[in-house]
């Protein structure tokens, strides 16, 4: 199995670039390929002009390609009742999916996207996807889908929520006082916030939901140390030659930091046409000349931006490609095949 994450800011071309990646995958071999988004405005819908809200769909490639090319938007929702019809205990299946609380964590709980997005991957992967590439959400912040992930499971893991997961059914049959002193203060402190009904709501969803989340915080560690597998997993960055420089510092650094490999920056939309030395400025009008001396200029900055890249990384292991700017917006597969015959691999 190969992973490949993209991380980048907004307006930058990442799900675009994520999507040629899988699409150039499926053309090169025969394994399940299938980019995913976990971005909330859903650009990969229009890239590849996906129809309804199934989670997974099949893309057909004309002419069809070694493998198969599939795309999943994330839908927290249905993710989260997948998890609940897999490893839920017997029995506790409807009750959990109908419980007050369920919705309400499932549909406005902050932090779900995240926790979710990794638990969508070891799903593709028992799925049989061979070749996952994760578009995140345009945004410094969507780095923060391999943090939240492990706090929970910190928090799943510590004494206190796993004893309250486990005792709760018992205390609320035998009466609050078999809590202790100190635990019924706290409980008391806690009711008089949130209403003594919300929190025997909480609690008790949350004493038949533990199975559930004990099982997500081992899946999340499982799926977090393939992410951190240089043999599994490659981190890219996709950025354009204004933001180049900043947006590599910040996210080697970011990944550095965490543990995890940074193995390509694509530098996107970069102006490829090189009208210095073709004679197209002879016989131009004054206002021709000046067009073609702004787009020399321009051109000139996006090359300085890829060798200043290179300066930076001298010596590191992370390849810098430059990608060039198509002359219209990404629609289909046509302006993904364009895109996917310059990613060199």
């Amino acid at each position: 199995m190969k992973i490949v994450v993209y991380l980048g800011t907004g307006g930058v071309g990442k799900t675009s670039v994520a999507a040629a990646t899988a699409l150039s995958r499926a053309r090169a071999d025969a394994r399940k390929s299938l980019v995913i988004t976990i971005d909330p405005a859903m650009r990969l819908r229009t890239a590849l002009n996906l129809q309804g809200r199934s989670l997974e769909q099949h893309v057909p490639l004309l002419p069809p390609g070694k493998g198969e090319l599939w795309a999943a938007l994330l839908d927290v929702r249905a993710t989260l009742d997948d998890a609940v019809n897999m490893y839920a205990k017997k029995g506790q299946v409807d009750r959990i999916l109908n419980h007050p609380i369920y919705a309400q964590i499932a549909d406005s709980l902050v932090g779900m996207q995240e926790l979710m997005a990794v638990e969508r991957i070891d799903q593709l992967s028992r799925r049989g996807f061979e070749y996952i590439v994760v578009d995140t959400a345009p945004s410094r912040h969507a780095i923060e889908f391999l943090d939240k992930p492990m706090a929970f499971a910190d928090l799943v893991g510590s004494g206190w929520v796993k004893l309250v997961g486990r005792t709760y059914q018992f205390v609320a049959r035998t009466g609050m006082m078999s809590l202790g002193r100190k635990s019924l203060d706290l409980y008391a402190r806690v009711e008089s916030l949130l209403g003594a009904n919300l929190v025997q709501q909480i609690l008790d969803f949350y004493s038949i939901f533990v199975s559930i989340a004990e099982g997500y915080a081992h899946r999340a560690e499982k799926t977090v140390a393939l992410l951190k597998d240089p043999a599994i997993t490659e981190f890219r960055v996709v950025t354009t030659p204004q933001k180049a420089l900043r947006d590599a510092r910040f996210f080697f650094s970011a990944l550095k930091e965490r543990g995890f490999p940074l193995g390509t920056i694509y530098v996107n939309r970069m102006w490829p046409h090189d009208a210095s030395g073709d004679g197209s400025s002879k016989g131009a009008s004054a206002l021709e000349s000046d067009v073609l001396a702004w787009y020399a200029s321009v051109r000139q900055s996006h090359i300085r931006a890829i060798e200043q890249l290179r300066k930076e990384y001298n010596g590191q292991p992370v390849n810098i490609v430059s990608l060039a700017e198509l002359e219209r917006d990404v629609d289909g597969l046509g302006a993904l095949e364009r895109i996917a015959a310059q990613l060199g691999g």
